[in-house]
């Protein structure tokens, strides 16, 4: 997942732009930082709402039953079943 994604796929984070200085090196203003992290933290942020609504489907794939649980116990079981057992 790359930056992009986050910002204009998912929805997840905020773009920040960058400086370029003459000696090539890439910079991030103080202010622009700040914006960024403002925009998130406000509590009508469209983003911090999609980002709780991520963190809980995330939460809920993992625990018993959720489907990356599940997936988790198949792969452990079909590992159980098909790796040959030392028999000393």
């Amino acid at each position: 997942m790359n930056a992009f994604q986050l910002v204009r796929e998912l929805g997840l984070a905020v773009e920040i732009s960058l400086r370029y200085h003459e000696r090539s090196r890439d910079v991030v203003a103080a202010a622009e930082v700040e914006r960024g992290v403002r925009e998130v933290m406000e509590s009508g942020s469209e983003v911090r709402k999609r980002v709780k609504e991520m963190r809980d489907k995330s939460r809920s794939s993992v625990v018993e039953g959720g489907s990356s649980y599940i997936s988790f116990k198949r792969l452990i079981d079909d590992i159980m079943t098909n790796v040959p057992r030392n028999s000393t």
